[in-house]
């Protein structure tokens, strides 16, 4: 049955909900609810971060109505979906270039830039855990020349701990081959397998806790934090995953990887093996120079960005989109229902700086969100959000993936953007 609550009617009913301080359960009520007029399908979450920022004339439309607005030349690849997806900016983003990083996803600034820790989750891995038991993997981290620096990560558990992006093709691809066509009884030997493995370290690390300063015993526990959380995902049930998924991809260079990778997140979807996926293109500074020469670039993002207006930084920001309208392309071309796998799946793509001169500036956040049409997003529209911060972004994404029980997320997300919905 359809939902008689509209989505202006929900944004003002969680609105009020929250000034009047009512609880969780009124608002998982709502979810309920909302949740209803969703069909028979799963929402699923994609978020692709890129750093660096944009500059005013490579994001800002050239004319500035909300639904009649030109793609800037920096973005133009995002034309072809015009009608699915839409502009976001005017968010306010709290922090600095190297703590925007981490706060992409937790809404949190790091407490320690170097180690990269961070308050946990950040939101994929809430959404996640909602969604843990319906999947056979509860989330899939892929990254694009992602490095291996903690300051680099996006993704955290809800202990804080960085979760590293699966860098290649061929990995995101056997991540996913490794559970699709599996013999039950073979899963479940597997997976006692590693619970039995698991529990030996666990005794193996409680039994060192005893022994050590406190320093090292608290980098200790969260590793044995880590080895829990592994424990409780095998102790649900096990869901097996009947889909072909085509050929291994090949290469490793920068376009064949963000293809891979495309085609993977577009299999996962398809094959319901997971709900959430994230895809990091480099770290805080980008990707360096050399990774873009096969399109001809032969400039790092970080240096073409301190560099500014120029057609390396132009180019750089170009093939971003076009990647990004790629994976728009696969999930659209998927049918399901009356539509298809876009119409379910929530597309956003971020960043850790804002729009304008590269001043590492954070007022002015750009975001372009795509597909969630049978979640109520707003498509084919270009607006400018006002007096809304970074994290309500983030706690407004709660909202649209149906954790109305969630009430704030991050350091300050309280507030509903209401520009994301149609």
């Amino acid at each position: 049955m359809k939902s008689t609550i509209t989505s202006p009617a929900r944004r003002r009913f969680l609105q009020g909900a929250a000034a009047l301080g009512l609880g969780s359960t009124t608002l998982a009520m709502l979810g309920n609810v909302a949740r209803s007029g969703q069909g028979p399908f799963p929402l699923r979450f994609f978020f692709m971060f890129t750093g660096n920022g944009h500059l005013t004339d490579h994001f800002i439309p050239v004319d500035t109505s909300e639904t009649a607005f030109s793609f800037s030349s920096a973005i133009t690849p995002l034309e072809i979906h015009r009608d699915r997806l839409m502009l976001l900016h005017g968010i306010a983003g709290p922090g600095s270039h190297h703590q925007g990083t981490s706060e992409a996803l937790t809404g949190r600034p790091s407490a320690d830039i170097e180690a990269g820790a961070t308050g946990g989750p950040s939101l994929d891995q809430l959404f996640a855990d909602r969604f843990r038991d319906s999947s056979a993997l509860a989330s899939l981290e892929l990254g694009v020349d992602p490095g291996n620096r903690l300051e680099d990560q996006i993704t955290f558990s809800a202990s804080g701990l960085p979760l590293p992006a699966i860098g290649t093709a061929s990995g995101g691809f056997d991540r996913l081959f490794g559970l699709a066509n599996e013999d039950p009884a073979a899963a479940e030997l597997r997976r006692a397998r590693k619970r039995s493995v698991l529990d030996v370290i666990a005794g193996d690390l409680t039994t060192l806790q005893g022994r050590l300063d406190v320093s090292t015993r608290a980098l200790l526990d969260e590793h044995l934090t880590l080895v829990r959380a592994q424990e409780q995902a095998l102790e649900q049930p096990y869901i097996p995953v009947q889909c072909e998924l085509g050929s291994a991809p090949t290469g490793d260079g920068l376009l064949a990887t963000f293809q891979g990778h495309n085609a993977s997140v577009a299999n996962a979807f398809r094959c319901d093996i997971t709900r959430v996926v994230t895809l990091r293109v480099g770290g805080y500074g980008g990707i360096e120079s050399g990774r873009y020469d096969e399109v001809g670039i032969e400039n790092g993002h970080h240096n073409a960005a301190h560099v500014g207006p120029g057609p390396d930084l132009a180019g750089i920001n170009r093939f971003h989109a076009e990647q990004f309208a790629d994976l728009i392309t696969r999930l659209a071309a998927i049918p399901e229902g009356d539509g298809s796998v876009l119409d379910n799946t929530v597309m956003v793509w971020g960043m850790e700086l804002g729009i304008g001169d590269y001043t590492h500036g954070r007022e002015d956040m750009p975001f372009v969100v795509a597909g969630g049409k049978n979640a109520g997003l707003a498509q084919g529209r270009y607006r400018r959000a006002l007096d809304r911060s970074y994290q309500d972004v983030l706690f407004s994404l709660t909202q649209v993936m149906g954790l109305t029980d969630v009430t704030s997320f991050g350091d300050a997300g309280t507030q509903l953007v209401e520009d994301l919905w149609a």
